[in-house]
């Protein structure tokens, strides 16, 4: 494991780290969800069935978020989320390592970035695994009540429990206006390489039914949408919201689909 850091367009930080560098070898960015990191449990589940598959694995902290990089929480948005994906693929690209095509893997926003650039760089990416993404605005605040909306509009952050930092921290409203600008629905039929989706079946912001609007709307001929019973959006335990042993299931997901793709 290699540890780096790098400045993002908005000379913000970004932290890196790199495993199993394997020179010109197969290659995957993995980007973590909202409030997230890149060593957060389900994160690390990603990593570790890419890793038992001799691939390089790239993953970042997100600036905006609760981790190493910079930015503040509040000031987040799908902007900023892509530019960070797409500046550390640029930085990636003059280390040894680099080779394309390569694959990508993310949750959340994460997923919702990684499928973005596949969209719009098709011929970059070998296969895509897009994590329980968020899809669209339209999508997305069907899964809210009017009246959190209104009330999250008018004051203009909202105040939400980050259960990996155990403490209340705020998400500004412009993470929702950027999304408009970030429909990776209107754009599926791009997506023509393989394609892997896993979502929890108790997933309130990314539910199982988005999931399949989005899938249905790829054009791929290989892809899979994989419903984990008893899970929430981060792959915890929906009944008492923490990490089980069940996480697992993610990892044997991902790998047995790898394994198919070699």
């Amino acid at each position: 494991m290699t540890e780096y850091e790098i400045s993002n367009r908005n000379g913000l930080k970004i932290a890196i780290l790199v495993e199993g560098q394997k020179a010109k070898g197969k290659l995957v960015f993995i980007a973590h969800g909202q409030k997230g990191s890149m060593q957060q449990p389900h994160i690390q589940a990603f990593t570790d069935a890419f890793l038992a598959n001799d691939y390089t694995v790239v993953r970042f902290d997100a600036t905006h978020s609760l981790n190493k990089s910079e930015g503040e929480l509040e000031d987040v948005t799908y902007d900023g989320y892509i530019a960070d994906l797409e500046d550390v693929i640029a930085w990636a690209q003059d280390q040894e390592w680099f080779t394309q095509p390569f694959a990508l893997c993310g949750h959340s926003m994460g997923a919702q970035s990684t499928a973005w650039y596949a969209e719009h760089h098709p011929e970059d990416v070998s296969l895509l695994l897009p994590m329980a993404p968020t899809i669209s605005y339209d999508l997305w605040v069907n899964t809210r009540s009017a009246e959190e909306i209104d009330n999250w509009k008018a004051i203009g952050y909202q105040e939400v429990e980050s259960q990996s930092m155990g403490k209340s921290v705020r998400i500004g409203w412009q993470v929702n206006e950027s999304l408009k600008k970030f429909d990776v629905l209107a754009h599926a039929d791009k997506l023509t390489m393989p394609v892997l989706n896993i979502v929890g079946e108790f997933d309130e912001p990314c539910p199982p039914r988005n999931q399949e609007i989005f899938m249905n709307a790829i054009a791929s001929d290989d892809k899979t949408l994989t419903i984990l019973p008893g899970f929430q959006h981060s792959y915890r335990d929906a009944d008492s919201m923490e990490y089980s042993d069940k996480l697992s299931q993610v990892m044997q997901a991902i790998d047995e689909w790898l394994r198919r793709h070699v």
